[in-house]
Parts: structure tokens; sequence; C-alpha cells
């Protein structure tokens, strides 16, 4: 404790250690030279400092400035990008194309089947009903030839419904797209915009999971009939041994019904309809005893799956003829016109035998086999006005083109080729036109790509988070609206070959009409055109892509700058760290300076009192030295003059003289060690480190300096 009570007396200067005499005029100078060792250290740090703050500030205004180019090239890109038409990715359309394309080949199948299935039902029911008037050789022609007849039939109807599907609904298509992007041109403000691409996208989002869900069903009951049809097989495979008997059985009816149809042709009316009604009562207990077997062999609950899967495929076959009957009536006018009567003598002999057939049900069947010959019955008449209808359309198309071709036998048809000729031009300026669209729709994205790169050369660094997602998602408008114009171009290209087809389908008619010269050299030109056509396709798709591996670039590009940005940004972070730890640092260093400054003020006002008592050492001396004799006396005679004059004042002054040589001694040793001490403190406070036992001193030094103040 009376070490550090003592030690703001130990903090001297370098230049006590001489001599008394020059103590007072060397201490000063010594002084001040700790002063100025020590203050030429802090103006080097703050200079420093301010130096890198300086340059931290423009490092951030010039990151600020380039943010904000940044925002106003993105702005003025999402304001050229906002009027964008809806598009669908390439790839999905492309997938759900064969998805599509594969259904329906599966739904064509089942149909196929099913009408196979229900037309041999019918022929067999017309077989039996129209047996009174024909032999069984007749029938057995006329059988074959109605066959054939529906096979053509079926064939040409398919073909029909294909051409209207693709034709039709391919030219709504366009017209609908057309008309969106003259009225989303036309529309302005970027709100109305974003609302009607929003609106857009969810309508081809519903559609989508539509045309989804009704994949699904159909695959289904496609899977349902594989299913039912693989047991079918089996079951016919297991029971092949046991077949003799129901063979047996079929080749006894076949026996008994030609045998009553021989008996209905020789007999008369009455008689004939007497067997008519024997043999629809055969039939009725045939079909009696086919559905007993049918039960026995297939379970109840397979049965009525089979019944609810046929009759949603009946509807939806309905539902399907009547929108392509619909389409056809709206798309042939010109044959309507020209249409026929309808054969009446076979329609009434059908509505004559459905009659006959209902009247003769029999009253004793049971309920069960009521019921289901019910169902089957609507499922007989359902196929049978279906192919009714068809037959009727086919004929009727038929007669026509049978009229067209004898009132043009004589006559060159030079009018409707001429139309034709226009109307494949039209078609095919129209195609150039929006391959032409296309080309400068993908020279805008290719100039948009570029301004894109050059701004981001120019720029060097990237934006926040959320300008990088919106730079990414107006990208991604891009991409999708050149692959939506891709896509329409495309379905365009492919509309009009269906069209080129179907007019070669007509124009195939008419080629006895027109010289084969003329005829290929218009195959000729079109092939040509449809060609460059292609060509120019292939071109934009290729540019396409190669503006979608730009837009992949750039966004790589982005996502590189955003990396650097955030390495910048903790970069700066932990200089703004640092300078606050400098600026805490220097402010520590001041204060100790301050400290360190008032020490020497103690340390000089020390000198001083030293220098005060080394006067008065001297003075002492001097008195000493004035008692004793002078030169020539003998030291004995003094001697003993002193002890007479005054001994007890010569024994005091020696030992004060010794008192104060014993203490001047301790002085200068304590004083020594204090200045080495002294001075590597206060070296290590310029270099910046400092003890935490010198800092508690002189804390407490300074507090003792203000109490004493």
């Amino acid at each position: 404790m009376d070490e550090m009570l003592d030690f703001p007396e130990k903090l001297l200067s370098k230049r006590s250690r001489a001599s008394p005499g020059l103590e007072e005029a060397n201490s000063q100078p010594d002084t001040d030279s700790a002063s100025p060792s020590s203050a030429p250290a802090d103006p080097r740090t703050v200079t420093e400092l301010r130096r890198q703050i300086e340059e931290l500030t423009s490092q951030n205004s010039e990151l600020v400035l380039k943010v904000q180019m940044l925002e106003m090239f993105e702005k003025d890109d999402t304001d050229m990008q906002a009027a964008g038409p809806d598009s669908v990715p390439l790839v999905q359309y492309e997938t759900l194309r064969k998805e599509f394309e594969v259904i329906q080949e599966r739904l064509s199948q089942a149909q196929a089947s099913l009408e196979d299935s229900r037309v041999a039902e019918e022929l067999g029911d017309e077989k039996c009903e129209e047996g009174d008037a024909e032999s069984p050789d007749a029938l057995r022609e006329k059988l074959h030839g109605l066959e054939d007849q529906l096979a053509s039939s079926k064939s040409e109807l398919e073909e029909l419904k294909e051409q209207m599907r693709l034709g039709v609904l391919s030219v709504e298509s366009v017209e609908g797209n057309i008309a969106a992007a003259v009225a989303g041109a036309a529309e302005e403000g970027a709100s109305q915009e974003a609302q009607q691409l929003r609106a857009r996208v969810t309508e081809l989002e519903d559609k989508l999971a539509k045309g989804q869900r009704q994949a699904d069903t159909i695959q289904q009951l496609t899977e349902k009939v594989k299913e039912l049809q693989a047991a079918l097989a089996q079951r016919e495979s297991n029971h092949t041994q046991g077949e003799s008997e129901t063979v047996k059985s079929l080749r006894d009816k076949v026996a008994e019904l030609q045998s009553a149809l021989a008996e209905s042709s020789v007999s008369e009316k009455g008689g004939a309809a007497a067997g008519d009604g024997n043999q629809i009562r055969r039939l009725q207990d045939r079909l009696g005893e086919l559905e007993g077997e049918l039960q026995k062999c297939v379970p109840r609950s397979e049965l009525e799956e089979v019944q609810v899967t046929l009759g949603l495929q009946c509807e939806q076959l309905a539902r399907e003829r009547a929108e392509v009957a619909r389409r056809l009536n709206d798309a042939l006018l010109e044959l309507e016109r020209l249409k026929p009567p309808l054969r009446g003598d076979e329609e009434e002999e059908e509505d004559e035998e459905e009659d006959h057939s209902e009247s003769s049900e029999p009253s004793l069947m049971s309920e069960h086999s009521r019921r289901l010959l019910a169902k089957v019955r609507e499922d007989l008449e359902v196929a049978r006005q279906e192919a009714a209808q068809a037959l009727d359309c086919l004929c009727a198309e038929r007669e026509g083109r049978a009229q067209d071709a004898l009132q043009l036998k004589d006559a060159v048809p030079l009018s409707k080729h001429e139309e034709a000729l226009s109307a494949l031009s039209e078609r095919v300026a129209q195609v150039l036109q929006e391959l032409q669209e296309e080309k400068t729709l993908r020279a805008e994205a290719e100039e948009k790509v570029a301004s894109l790169e050059a701004q981001l050369q120019t720029t060097q660094d990237t934006v926040s988070k959320e300008e990088h997602d919106k730079v990414k998602e107006e990208l991604r408008r891009a991409l999708q609206d050149n692959e939506s114009t891709a896509a329409a171009a495309q379905d365009a290209l492919r509309e009009r070959e269906m069209e080129l087809r179907e007019l070669k389908s007509q124009k195939a008619a008419e080629q006895g009409l027109i010289s084969k010269e003329d005829h290929e050299a218009l195959r000729l030109s079109l092939q040509a055109e449809i060609n460059a056509a292609t060509a120019r396709f292939n071109d934009l798709t290729r540019k396409h892509e190669k503006t979608c591996t730009e837009v992949f670039q750039v966004q790589r590009e982005a996502l590189f700058h955003k990396s650097e940005r955030q390495a910048a940004e903790s970069q700066l972070a932990s200089v703004q760290q640092q300078l606050t730890e400098l600026q805490a640092r220097s402010s520590h260093i001041q204060e100790l300076h301050r400290d360190i400054q008032e020490s020497q003020g103690l340390v000089k006002e020390k000198d001083r009192k030293i220098t005060e008592l080394s006067k008065e050492v001297f003075r002492l001396k001097e008195a000493l030295g004035a008692l004793s004799p002078p030169l020539g006396i003998t030291s004995s005679s003094s001697f003993s003059t002193i002890q007479q004059v005054n001994p007890g004042q010569q024994v005091a002054l020696q030992n004060r003289i010794s008192i104060l040589t014993q203490q001047l001694q301790d002085w200068e040793k304590k004083h020594k060690h204090v200045v080495t001490v002294y001075r590597s403190h206060l070296l290590a406070a310029v270099q910046g480190r400092m003890d935490e036992e010198v800092q508690r001193l002189l804390l407490q030094i300074l507090r003792m300096t203000q109490q004493g103040d």
C-alpha cells in the first residue's frame, strides 16, 4: 500500500539522475521530450482511420449507385415485358400433346371394340327379325354387305371426326389466341395486363387439370376393359373342354332358327307373324340362358361394374357424336343442300321390328331377367340409333359426292379450283405472316438479352435478393412468351398441313377434271412453300433455344455477382467492426495520454521539490563548511573550539547530513527503477499494449490527483 501511494513520486524524468546542480536545468527539457515522443503516434493512427473511413464511404456510394442503375434497368425491362402474351412451356406442351394422342388412341380402340360388339348383336337381332321376308342365303349376303358397309362407314366417320376435330379446334384456338393477343396489346396499364395473365394462367391450369382427370378416367376404363377381356379370355381357355354341350345346344338353336326361317318364308303373313313371335320368344329364352351362364361365370359386382363403365362410355360416345354432327353440319353446308331424302323403307322396317320386338316380350319372364333385358335393349337401341345416324350421314355424303361427280363429268370446275387455290394461298400467307411475327418477337427477345448482358457487364455487381427474384421472374416470363409463340407457330403450321391434306383429299376426287401438269406444278409450289415455312420455323426454334441458353447464362452471372456482393458486404461489415474497435482503442489511448500528461505534471512538481531539497542540502553543507576552521589552523584546535562552541549542534548537523545523503541515494535508486518502468510502459501504451496492473495504477493516480485538486 505504501508503494502504491509512493508511485506518483517514482515517475521521475531521465535527467533527474544527474548531479544536484544540473537537475534543475535539465529536468524541464527531458519532461518535454517525453510528450513529443508519444504525440506523433496519435495523429498518424487518426489520419489512417479517417482515410479508411473515406474509402469505405466511397465504396458504399458506388454500390448504392450500381444498385440504383440496376433498379432502373429492371424497371425498364419489366415495362417492356409486361405486355407479353400468355404462354405454356414447350416441353410441357409436347408432353401433354403426346399423352393426349395416346389417350385418343386408347379411346378409339375401346370405342371400336364396343361398337363391334353392339353392331354384332344388332345385326344378329335384325337377322332374326327379318327372317320372315328373305331366305337364309339372302340374309347372310345382306349381313355381310351391311358389315362391310358399316366398317367402311365407321372408318370414314373416324376420319371425318379426326379432320373436323383438328381443323375446327385448331382454327378456334388460333382465332382465340389472335383475339387475346390483340386485346392484350390494346389494353393499357400493367395491373390489368398482370390480372389478365393471372386469369389466363389459372384457366390453363384448370384445363390441364380437367384433361388430366379425363385422361385418368379413360385410363381406368381402358384398364378395366383390359382386365375384363383378360378374365374372359382366361375363362374361355379354362372352359374349352366343356364347350361341346354349349356348341351342340347352339347348333340346335341355329337349326331351329333355320327351320323357322324356312317355315316363315313359305307360310303366309299371319303364319309369319306367329313364327316371328316364336322366334323372338326363343331368342329371349336363349338370351336368358346366356345371361344365366354369364352370372354363373362372372361375379355380380364385375357385371355391374362393366355395365356402369359401358354406360359411361356410351354417354361419352353420344356426346362426342353429337358434337361431331354439329361441326359436320356447320362445315358441310353445301353438301347439306344436295342431301337426298333418307331411305324411309329401312327406317320403317326398323321401327316395325322394334315395335314387334317390344310387343312380343314374354309375360312369364322373371323380374331379374326383365331388368337385364331392358338394359340390354336400351344399349342395343342406343347403338342402333348411333349406327343409323352414322350410316345416314355417310350415305348422304356418298350420294352427294356421286351427284357432284355426275354433274361435273361434262364441265371443268375451274371456279372451285381457283377458290381452293386462293384459300390455300391465303392460308400459306397467313402462316408466313405468323412466322414473320414470330421472327420479330424473337429478334426483340435477342435484343433484350443483349441489352441485359451489356448492362450486366457495365455494372459488375448484383442487387438484393428481391431484385434478383424480380429479374428472374421477368426472364422466365420472356422465356414463356417465346415458347408460347413458338408453340402457336407450330400449331398453326400443323393446322395448315392438315388443311393441305384435306384439300389434297378433296382434289383427289377431281383428278380427272384438272390436268396432271397443273396439279403437279401446284403441288410442287405448295410443297416448296411448306418446306420454306418449316425451315423458317426450325430456324426460329434454334434461335429460341439460343435465347434460352443466353437467359440461363445471365441468371448464372446474376447469381455469381450476388455471391460477390454478399462477400463484399461481409468484408465491409468486418472492416466497420475493425474501425469501431480502432476508434475505441484510439479514444482509450487518448485518455491514457491525458493521464500521462497529468502524471508528468506531478513528476515536475516532485522534481521541483527535490531540487528544493537539494538546495537545502547544499545550504547545509555550506553552513557545515563555514563551521569548519580556516586553512592554516590545526584541526585539533578547530575541533576543540567547535566542541567548545556548540557540540550538540554539530552532532545534529552530522546526523542530518548522513540521513539526507542516505535518502538521496535511495531516491536516486528508486528514480532509476521508476524511469525504466515508466519508459517501458509508455512505449507499450504508444504501441497499443498495456498491462492491467499498469492501467489500474494509472487510474489510481488519476483518482489521487483528482482528490488532491
